[in-house]
Formats: C-alpha cells, sequence, structure tokens
C-alpha cells in the first residue's frame, strides 16, 4: 500500500491511542467519526434517518420500533468510491485492510484495538444505524461463523470474551455480533458491530422483556412475552462470559442434532452508571435470515425490537397504517428459533 497511507494511518493511530489512554476507548472512537466527518468520508445522515414507536393497545411496555433509513441499502455497494479492480483481494472485502485503501482512496483509516493477545481494527460505518456505528473488525480474512467445539471457525468463547471486554470498554453503548444468516452482511469477514444509544439512553423491547429475568446466577435468564427466545446474563463481565460460554456448550450439546442449521446473534452492553454487563444470546434458523413481511436481514438491532426499513415503499407502509405493533411482532415470530429442541 502507499507510504502516504501507511503514514496517515500510524499518525491517527498513535494520536487516538493517546487519547484512549486519558479518557478511554470512547473518546478515541468519537475522535475517528469525527475525522472522518471532516474529510468527508462520513456524511451526515440524521435528517434522513426517521423512528417510529408501535405500542401494545393494552400494554404500554410493551412496544416496537421501526427505523426507517435509506441509505443503509447502499451499504453492499460500499461507499461509492472508485475500485481499481487490479487490486482486488478477497471479491473486495470492504473489511479488509489492503481493499480500503483503494476502494476509499485514502479516505477511511482504521484504529487498532488490542483485546488481550488480540488484534483487531475500528472503522466507522458509512451507513451507521445508530450514533458512533463503529464496525470493529478482524485483521485477517477469516469467517464470521461461530462454533462451539473447536474448529476452524471462531470459538464461541473468543467470540463472548472479546464481545465483552470491547462492551466493557463503551459504556453506554451497544455491542452486536450477527452470526452468517443472521443479519451479517459481509460473512465472510470477522467482525462486530458496535454504537451509542440513541436519544438519551434508550432501551430497547428485549431489554424490558428481560427486566425481571433472574440472570445474575445460575442458568440464564429467559426474556418474557417476547416473540424471540432469548437468554440473557447480567453482571460481572468476567463472570458473564464464564457462565455464558459454560451454557451455550452444554445447550450445543443438547442441540446437536440441529446444530449445523443454527446460527445467532450475541449482543451486549454495559450500563453507564455501573459494571453491570448484560448478555444476550439469540437463537436463530440458518434458512429464516428474512422476517414475514419485511425485505431486510434481521441482525442485533432488529432482535432487540427495532426493524430496520430501507425501501421508501415500506415507509408509505408505515404512513397508510399497514404496520403496527402486531405486524412487527409478525415479523419477529416468523424468524423466531426455540432455544431448545422439544
Amino acid at each position: 500500500m502507499p507510504l502516504e497511507f501507511e503514514k496517515a494511518w500510524s499518525d491517527l493511530n498513535v494520536r487516538l491511542k493517546e487519547l484512549e489512554l486519558g479518557s478511554g476507548l470512547t473518546a478515541a472512537l468519537h475522535a475517528l467519526e469525527i475525522h472522518h466527518r471532516e474529510n468527508g468520508f462520513i456524511e451526515d445522515t440524521s435528517q434522513q434517518l426517521e423512528r417510529y414507536t408501535f405500542y401494545h393497545p393494552n400494554d404500554r411496555q410493551r412496544f416496537f420500533r421501526v427505523q426507517y433509513n435509506p441509505r443503509r441499502a447502499l451499504r453492499f455497494a460500499g461507499s461509492g468510491r472508485e475500485h481499481a479492480l487490479s487490486l482486488n483481494r478477497n471479491n473486495g472485502c470492504h473489511l479488509c485492510r489492503e481493499n480500503i485503501y483503494w476502494q476509499q482512496q485514502g479516505a477511511q483509516l482504521g484504529y487498532e484495538i488490542e483485546i488481550g493477545e488480540r488484534l483487531y481494527f475500528a472503522l466507522m460505518n458509512p451507513f451507521p444505524l445508530l450514533p458512533a456505528h463503529t464496525v470493529i473488525a478482524s485483521p485477517e480474512h477469516r469467517s464470521q461463523d461461530w462454533c462451539i467445539h473447536g474448529d476452524e471457525h471462531l470459538d464461541v468463547t473468543i467470540l463472548l470474551d472479546d464481545l465483552v471486554r470491547l462492551a466493557d470498554r463503551m459504556p453506554g453503548h451497544l455491542g452486536f455480533y450477527n452470526g452468517v444468516d443472521a443479519g451479517a452482511s459481509i460473512p465472510g469477514h470477522l467482525h462486530y458491530h458496535f454504537a451509542m444509544r440513541p436519544d438519551d439512553g434508550m432501551v430497547f423491547p428485549l431489554e424490558i422483556a428481560s427486566r425481571d429475568a433472574d440472570a445474575r446466577s445460575g442458568g440464564p435468564g429467559l426474556a418474557e412475552h417476547y416473540p424471540l427466545d432469548a437468554a440473557v446474563w447480567k453482571g460481572d463481565g468476567a463472570e458473564v462470559v464464564a457462565r455464558a460460554a459454560d451454557w451455550i456448550a452444554r445447550w450445543g450439546e443438547r442441540n446437536r442434532t440441529r446444530l449445523a442449521g443454527l446460527t445467532a446473534n450475541f449482543i451486549a452492553t454495559r450500563d453507564t452508571d455501573g459494571d453491570d454487563m448484560a448478555l444476550y444470546f439469540v437463537p436463530r434458523d440458518r434458512a429464516r435470515s428474512q422476517a414475514q413481511g419485511f425485505t431486510g436481514l434481521f441482525g442485533g438491532l432488529e432482535v432487540l425490537g427495532e426493524i430496520v426499513l430501507t425501501n421508501p415503499e415500506d415507509k408509505d407502509r408505515v404512513r397508510d397504517g399497514e404496520i403496527d405493533y402486531f405486524t412487527l411482532e409478525a415479523a419477529l415470530a416468523s424468524v423466531h428459533t426455540p432455544l431448545d429442541v422439544d
């Protein structure tokens, strides 16, 4: 890669590392976002994003949300800069560092993050779902698939450990891991998503459904009155990882006859006013990556209860009253996958 790109990457990392050491990872990523807004890589999309809330007619504690986000439909094509096909790596994967320079003409730079002995780099998402939407990617091009018993895919214990340790360093953020066929738009390259909660700490429907779950000791708590099966663990981060990894290993043994057809969403978040970590596990059927009545992929944000719409026709459905609480409940129920075999 050109020396000027390597120097720009290195200089930015030196500056952001100093900021992280003094003010934390969130501050470093905020500075990365400012850098990318100033150089034009990230456009202000706040005026295009609209959010609608649909309540259960008899219970205001039960609701789902819709996010209309038309720019999100462009993400599969990258940010639209010219491609130099002779330099293509891994079919033009947008998360491979070898491709980033020629795809973005030097405008996109990453911030390197160490998690124990493992290295990732953070990239600001040019098509954000939530504020400060960051993709944290592996430096190697390796599958987004995960496994319970070690093979060529990512071991679930490492997956959970890295997701939770990142969430612990970013209080007030939501961290997502979308499995292959569970919302991963780049399934060939291992990555996590992190973003700030919108609108002063907004809470999501799955979190409310899990609020009273006994998730701090023994086995996981379970979401109640929710169209998806979800297990949740709460408490100290390291303890949460140990409990969840052990339970998921045993879950895999119980479900080994159907395991090849399963994938999952994992979500981690830490309170801003304490050390409490929450980790969610939602099993998914690989054959049902899209929900009834909607065309987009269903990933971690949808699992939380906020469905992303990108087509003008879908916005018209909201305007015309064709989407309501029960429409959204049915959509989530259509990708429901039981935690255990009957």
